[in-house]
């Protein structure tokens, strides 16, 4: 494995047995007798709450632990700001996690006797979503970093268990616990490849999913459109976000550092296709628009990689209005979310990434970051189309 990719991997540190080796196969297709919305679907797996993360009413959720946050003032001072969950959120967020098996031998992770890992990631990218929705995050048996390194059909075969159990666990949340509410899909890197075909398999082709389908927030995956075009790449019927308050759309980028080198970029296109950005902020834009909430972990492992978080005993870091970003396109034709620091020449912040760093300005780009530079905007995103949705 390359140097730069080899750091790459390591960076994810920064987000980053239930089943046990000879457990019976998920099906990996909707059972024939059973239509959409899958009212009444069950899965033997996922009705045991060890099985997820986060769920309403889970004892021990990871969504229901400590997301206070010390904000860094542009002027150096700090104030500490709680969480706010919601009491009754309107709808669902169900979230897929990315890639935190970083064993290079290609495998389905299937020993889940040690869940710190998996919990770490989703306190930081899905955890804070409680302030506008209700959180399903299941376990799965994703693929290994080295899976990504085997050659196509291999690849494919660990994939598609991963997927069998993201189908089953969501089959047995529409049957069990959607009600009729509207949901919004979120995963990050290989979560994003999870709900990109959890969205191909179960909305592309079917109103009545598309019509319960607020948002998809595949962020850092392969998504892709045909070059100036909303639809038509890896969504025939699923547009891209363009409009304020639209829904029943994608929201979808891969971030690096503005002005980048993207030549090397993880997920290339096919010929005459372009990577999907829509700008977190306001997805109708063009221009660089302000990133509203940063959020950060701190801990153990963040305190030798963030700057400037002296001192701070919250479990996370909030940096309001600290990055701009805007959807760019590269000079070979690699479109991207450019992230850049909006600090004033009178801050007193000290920069909490080195967003010149090279181990983010390799083919990965600032890819371990995506979710927690633009956390607060994603949320937004959900909370701006509440009103949308009927009580």
């Amino acid at each position: 494995m390359r140097t730069d990719t080899r750091l790459a991997l390591l960076l994810s540190t920064l987000t980053g047995g239930l089943w046990g080796c000879h457990s019976p196969a998920i099906p990996a297709h909707i059972p024939t007798e059973l239509r959409s919305p899958f009212v009444g679907y069950k899965s033997a797996t996922y009705a045991r709450d060890a099985m997820w993360l986060c769920k309403p009413g889970l004892p021990e959720s990871v969504c229901q632990r400590d997301l206070t946050a010390t904000e860094v003032h542009p002027d150096g001072t700090r104030t500490v700001v709680p969480q706010e969950p919601a009491k009754d959120p309107p709808v669902d967020c169900f979230y897929i996690y990315p890639t935190v098996d970083l064993s290079l031998t290609p495998a389905n992770h299937t020993d889940f006797s040690d869940l710190h890992l998996m919990q770490r990631t989703v306190l930081a990218q899905a955890a804070r979503f409680g302030e506008v929705c209700a959180v399903y995050a299941p376990l799965y048996r994703q693929v290994s970093i080295g899976t990504y390194f085997a050659r196509e059909q291999r690849r494919e075969q660990f994939l598609a268990t991963a997927y069998s159990d993201v189908l089953d666990a969501f089959l047995h949340y529409m049957g069990q616990y959607n009600r009729g509410r509207k949901v919004v899909l979120v995963g990050h890197s290989q979560g994003a490849d999870m709900i990109s075909r959890l969205l191909r398999q179960i909305f592309d082709n079917d109103a009545t999913m598309r019509e319960r389908l607020l948002l998809a927030l595949p962020i850092g995956g392969p998504v892709e459109v045909p070059k100036g075009q909303l639809s038509g790449g890896s969504f025939a019927h699923i547009p891209l976000c363009s409009r304020p308050g639209e829904i029943g759309c994608v929201v979808a980028f891969r971030s690096y550092r503005a002005g980048g080198d993207t030549s090397k970029a993880i997920f290339p296109p096919p010929a005459g296709h372009e990577p999907a950005c829509v700008n977190p902020v306001e997805s109708s834009s063009s221009e660089p628009r302000r990133l509203s909430r940063a959020y950060f972990p701190v801990d153990e492992r963040t305190r030798k990689q963030l700057q400037g978080i002296e001192g701070i005993t919250t479990p996370f870091v909030l940096f309001r209005s600290h990055y701009n970003a805007e959807c760019m396109t590269g000079p070979t034709g690699y479109r991207y979310l450019g992230v850049s620091s909006a600090q004033g020449p009178d801050a007193k912040q000290v920069e909490p990434v080195d967003l010149n760093d090279k181990r983010l300005n390799r083919s990965f780009g600032t890819h371990v970051l995506d979710m927690q530079f633009a956390q607060g905007d994603l949320i937004e995103l959900i909370g701006k189309r509440l009103g949308s949705v009927a009580p």
